[in-house]
C-alpha cells in the first residue's frame, strides 16, 4: 500500500518512531493476521505486560495497534520506563496508557516522559514519584504545573516528606489533589440556563 520497508540495516520512521527493517516487517505482516495469529498476540502482549490475556485484550481494546506495535517496541519503552521510574510497576503503566505510550517517536514520547517525571521530583521534592506517576499515569503527558504549584502553596515541603512516610495512601490522595487543584483560579461564574 505505498509502504516502503527499510533495506538493509536502514531505519524505518513511522507511527512508531525509528523501527529495525525486522522490527517493519513484523508491523506490516499484522494485516494478514488470522484469528489465531490475533490470540497467540494477545498471549504473547499478556507475557510482555505481565497480565491475564483478558486484561491484554481490554489494553488491545483501549488502543487496537499494540497488537501490531513490534514486542521489541513495547519491551523498550517499558524499560526506558522503568529506568526512568525504578519504584514502579512499568507494566502497569504500559497498560493503563498504552496509546499515549506507544503512539508516535518513542523518543519525543520518552523525552516528554523524563521532562514531566523531572518536573515532578523538582515540585514535590521527598515524595514516591515512582507510585505517583504509576497511580495516575496520565500525569506525565499533561501539563501539571499549575496544579503543583497549588498544591505546595497549600502544603509546606516537609509536609509531603511525612506524608509520604506516615501515610501508605499518600500517592493516591495526592494524584487526586493535584487533579483537583488543576483547575484552580480560573473558575468560571455559574451562567443559568
Amino acid at each position: 500500500r505505498g509502504v516502503r520497508l527499510p533495506v538493509g540495516n536502514e531505519a524505518f520512521s513511522g507511527g512508531y518512531g525509528a523501527i529495525t527493517p525486522a522490527e517493519a516487517l513484523e508491523a506490516a505482516a499484522a494485516a494478514a493476521w488470522t484469528p489465531v495469529d490475533v490470540a497467540q498476540r494477545v498471549q504473547a502482549l499478556a507475557q510482555l505486560l505481565l497480565c491475564t490475556p483478558g486484561e491484554a485484550i481490554a489494553v488491545a481494546h483501549r488502543f487496537p495497534a499494540i497488537l501490531e506495535t513490534p514486542q521489541s517496541v513495547i519491551a523498550t519503552r517499558m524499560a526506558a520506563l522503568k529506568d526512568l521510574l525504578p519504584r514502579a510497576d512499568a507494566a502497569m503503566i504500559m497498560r493503563a496508557e498504552p496509546r499515549l505510550l506507544l503512539a508516535g517517536d518513542g523518543d519525543e514520547i520518552m523525552t516528554n516522559v523524563r521532562n514531566s517525571i523531572a518536573a515532578i521530583k523538582r515540585q514535590l521534592p521527598g515524595i514516591n514519584a515512582d507510585k505517583l506517576v504509576e497511580i495516575e499515569p496520565r500525569m506525565m503527558f499533561e501539563d501539571i504545573s499549575e496544579g503543583l504549584e497549588a498544591l505546595r502553596e497549600l502544603w509546606p515541603e516537609e509536609a509531603f516528606r511525612q506524608s509520604d512516610r506516615d501515610n501508605p495512601f499518600f500517592a493516591e490522595e495526592l494524584a487526586l489533589a493535584i487533579k483537583a487543584l488543576m483547575g484552580k483560579g480560573k473558575e468560571k461564574p455559574f451562567k443559568p440556563l
